[in-house]
């Protein structure tokens, strides 16, 4: 086999691994758009999943705080009745004396 056989055959072999190079550089390029767009995709998810989770806490905590609330009333109605009851009482015996 001569020089220029040589030569020839390692420049073959060059263009092969520059186009292997190539094909590997558009296949890494490629990943990386996918795997951008899937995480992109996923950031949207999370995002709605995390707002419908906050929209679905509120509403929640609202029930919670309106509940809260009328207990708190019925207990004051209670507590006010018990009390005007009391001095009732203690009027009435008062007055009986």
């Amino acid at each position: 086999m001569t020089t220029d056989e040589r030569i020839s055959r390692l420049e073959g072999a060059y263009e092969q691994v520059d186009q292997r190079r190539g094909d590997l550089t558009q296949a890494v390029s490629s990943l990386r758009q996918e795997v951008m767009g899937r995480l992109d995709a996923l950031h949207s998810e999370t995002t709605a999943q995390i707002g419908a989770l906050h929209s679905e806490t509120a509403a929640q905590i609202g029930a919670l705080r309106s509940e809260l609330n009328s207990r708190f009333n019925t207990l004051l109605v209670v507590g006010a009745g018990a009390w005007v009851t009391t001095v009732g009482l203690i009027v009435g015996l008062y007055l009986q004396s």
